[in-house]
Formats: structure tokens, C-alpha cells, sequence
């Protein structure tokens, strides 16, 4: 039952959410379903059963919280990318609204409530996806004593075991990522957060350049994809929860 009519509007917003989860094939972590059950293996056992192998672990790191968190953090990346898909077929688009202007076309840009509300969700998920994999470093910390408590990051964490694990594949595959797929997004968090927001971005670029359509063009495609690029890194975030564990089960031999 509903509280009132902003209550049941609560859950009409979510029921969409979940369409689209499944629409879009948007699991998390723990699964829509709540049953942890990732590739036929319950993570919540593995996880624990992990740590529970490996003696040599820091006695003040909270496991529990930890993965409570890389939970939470999988979960708000898919809402998150579900809110982009929702909003992403209203989104005023300047090469569909141009327009002459003397001897030439102008793309007018217009920030909607579809648009602001678009760019606000990818700011979020550029910082949630960062959140979940500097879980995963402190989780990976909590088995190196001799690594700085102040200096444990993802990469940090993933470069201080090159010497040890650098043949495991488990290591290599987190290793690329932390390379690749990982350093260009947390490039582009760092200019979130510290530098210049997309919506600002977005705004002056066009600014600059409303009556070339091949630069206005390009900006609204890489715009339209920011769904796709998010959704493939949930899609990481969980093998990486999976190479990660099975990195820690090497621990026991070393």
C-alpha cells in the first residue's frame, strides 16, 4: 500500500528502472534478484570462504563493510546507467533543431531539464565507478602490511603486486585494466571533479562551434553512447570482483 500519491510515484519510477534493467540485460553484483549468484557461483560464500582461507590479513580492515559496499557501489552504477537510457531519447539534440541563420546553419544547444538531469547522472557515474574499484583496492590492501595505509589505491594497490603476481592471470587481467579501460575513465573523473563538469563541457564546446555540424555532430554521438560506456564498465566491475578473488586465493601460496 501507498503512503500517499508521492509514494506511489516513488515505486512507478522504480518499476521503470527495473524494465529497463532487464531490457538492457543491467545486472549488478549481487543480481536483481538479490541472490549473489554470479556466473553459477555464490559470491557471498566465495568472498567469505576466500578470506577466511588467508592468515595473514589486517585485523582492523571490516570485510564485512567492504563487501557490503562493493555491493552498494554496483548497485548505484546500474541505476545510475538506467536513468542515462531513460532520459536519453528526450535529450534536445542541435543538429535536429538547426536552423538558418543568413548564409548559414546554426545547431542551437538548449539545457532541458532531459539534458541537465542526463549530464548530472553521468557526473555521478564517472565517481561511482572509481568508488567500486577503490573498494576493490582496499580490499586487496588489507592483505599488504607492508603497503602505506595513506597509499592505498587501486593502482597503487595493482602496481605493488607486478613483482609477485606478475605471471597470474587473474593479475594480468586487473593489471590491463588498470592500464586501460580504468586510467581513461578515472581521466575523466578527475576533470569532473576537479576541472570542468560535463554540462559545462558540453555547453561552451558547442558554443564555440554551433554552426559546424561535423564538430556538433560528434559531440551529440559520444553523447548518445554514454549509456553503452557505462554499462560495459558494470560488466567489468564484475569480472574484476571475480579476478580479484580469485588473485586473493594465490595469496595463500605466497
Amino acid at each position: 500500500m501507498y503512503i500517499d500519491n508521492r509514494h506511489k510515484l516513488i515505486w512507478d519510477c522504480q518499476k521503470e528502472i527495473v524494465k529497463i534493467y532487464k531490457s538492457s540485460d543491467l545486472i549488478n553484483l549481487a543480481g536483481l534478484d538479490r541472490e549473489f549468484i554470479l556466473n553459477d557461483k555464490n559470491i557471498l560464500q566465495w568472498y567469505f570462504d576466500t578470506i577466511g582461507n588467508i592468515k595473514n590479513k589486517s585485523s582492523d580492515f571490516d570485510f564485512n563493510r567492504c563487501f557490503d559496499d562493493l555491493v552498494f557501489c554496483s548497485d548505484e552504477i546500474i541505476y545510475f546507467t538506467a536513468l542515462l537510457i531513460l532520459y536519453r531519447p528526450f535529450l534536445q539534440n542541435p543538429i535536429k533543431d538547426g536552423y538558418q541563420f543568413g548564409d548559414k546553419m546554426v545547431y542551437p544547444y538548449s539545457q532541458t531539464i532531459e539534458v541537465s538531469r542526463f549530464n548530472m547522472f553521468v557526473n555521478i557515474l564517472y565517481e561511482k565507478v572509481y568508488n567500486y574499484w577503490d573498494r576493490i583496492g582496499d580490499l586487496i590492501g588489507a592483505f599488504l602490511p607492508n603497503l602505506n595505509p595513506t597509499k592505498i589505491y587501486f593502482t597503487t594497490v595493482i602496481d605493488h603486486l607486478y613483482r609477485d603476481f606478475k605471471n597470474s592471470e587473474n593479475y594480468i587481467w586487473l593489471k590491463n585494466f588498470r592500464e586501460n579501460e580504468f586510467k581513461e575513465l578515472n581521466h575523466k573523473r578527475k576533470n569532473v571533479v576537479h576541472y570542468e563538469l560535463i554540462g559545462t563541457a558540453f555547453k561552451w564546446d558547442h558554443a564555440l562551434n554551433a554552426t559546424d555540424k561535423v564538430k556538433i555532430s560528434n559531440m551529440v554521438n559520444e553523447r548518445e553512447k554514454l549509456p553503452e560506456y557505462f554499462k560495459t564498465h558494470n560488466d567489468l566491475t564484475k569480472i574484476g570482483f571475480e579476478k580479484t578473488i580469485q588473485l586473493l586465493t594465490e595469496f595463500t601460496d605466497k
